[in-house]
């Protein structure tokens, strides 16, 4: 059974919201389960997920926040110069 990629992005919320409340991943995994049943996602994802929810920043450094604001000034001065062809050959990954 396919799961769409909205439906994962939602029960990765709760994964996140429940690890900050300090819940154990098989606590996580059994309410998910009461709740998502057939759709809910394994028990493995939820410790992968949790896992990497620790490692997940709080802030962004004032290094960090001027490389973003760099990138994006060149990307918006280049579409400004090229127009929709410059939009047509982004790729983006995940």
């Amino acid at each position: 059974m396919a799961i769409s990629n909205d439906f994962l992005i939602k029960q990765r919320s709760v994964i996140e919201f429940l690890a900050a409340e300090g819940c154990s991943a098989a606590n996580i995994h059994a309410r998910m389960k009461t709740f998502y049943g057939e759709m809910c996602i394994s028990d493995c994802a939820v410790r992968k997920w949790k896992s990497l929810a620790r490692w997940i920043p709080k802030q962004l450094t004032l290094e960090m926040k001027a490389q973003r604001k760099d990138m994006w000034t060149q990307l918006l001065e280049r579409y400004n110069a090229e127009g929709e062809a410059f939009l047509q050959r982004i790729l983006t990954g995940d």
